[in-house]
Order: C-alpha cells, then sequence, then structure tokens
C-alpha cells in the first residue's frame, strides 16, 4: 500500500462568475478524483476556494502540476504538502463541497502552513462524514 500524502492549497476563482467556475471545478475534480483514488474537501467562500485533498503520491503531485496550471485558479497559495499521519479524513468523499455562509472569508489561513494549515481548516468544517 503506497503511503498517504496531504495536500492544502488556498486560491482566488478567476473570472467573473466565480458560482459557474466553482461548480465547474467541484465536477471535474470529482470525475477526476475518482479515477486518481484522491479523496478530500473543497471550501468556498464566494471567491476563494481552499481544497483539502489526499491520495497517493503519484496521483497528488499530477494533480498539484494540473492545478497550477488551471487558468481557473489564480494566486495559488500550497499551505501543506506531505506526507499523512494517519487514515484518510474524507475516505467517502472523491470531493465534498462546502459553502461557506458565515460571511468569513478564507484568506484567513493564508498566513498558515504545514499540518497548523491543515488543522486550522478542518476544524472550521462540520463534522460530517470523517470516519473512514
Amino acid at each position: 500500500m503506497e503511503p498517504l500524502v496531504q495536500f492544502l492549497y488556498l486560491s482566488r476563482i478567476a473570472g467573473e462568475k466565480p458560482f459557474e467556475v466553482i461548480a465547474e471545478v467541484a465536477i471535474q475534480a470529482r470525475r477526476n478524483n475518482a479515477r486518481d483514488g484522491i479523496t478530500g474537501v473543497m471550501v468556498f467562500d464566494g471567491a476563494h476556494v481552499c481544497q483539502y485533498i489526499e491520495g497517493s503520491l503519484i496521483a497528488i503531485d499530477a494533480l498539484v502540476e494540473r492545478l497550477q496550471c488551471d487558468p481557473r485558479h489564480e494566486a495559488l497559495q500550497v499551505l501543506h504538502h506531505g506526507p499523512s499521519d494517519g487514515d484518510r479524513r474524507f475516505a467517502r468523499w472523491r470531493m465534498g463541497y462546502l459553502l461557506l455562509d458565515d460571511g468569513q472569508e478564507l484568506t484567513r489561513f493564508a498566513a498558515l502552513r504545514g499540518p497548523a494549515a491543515v488543522d486550522a481548516v478542518l476544524d472550521q468544517l462540520p463534522l460530517v462524514d470523517l470516519e473512514p
């Protein structure tokens, strides 16, 4: 079994219609993640997206390359990229999607890095479907 890798990033959604773009991103992510054995969650605040993904090193690195070239993302910031310290957190989610409606922007996580960034972002999510 390959070691599990985590990746967390923050970006701004490009274009004048961010809700349409993020819907397209979510649909494509679910299809590609099912194919590549990646699971995770995407959080959108109306302008920015923060995505936590987990999978094999090969699958995650290939996805990172695609993300960095994807014109739908602007100002992509890597908050964490490294080995996981346990089981998948979102084992049943090819790509969960949550829309923040509390008025808080995801940019509050921009200064965080490493496992602290992962913990801070995931602590803000509702406790749903976190069991493997």
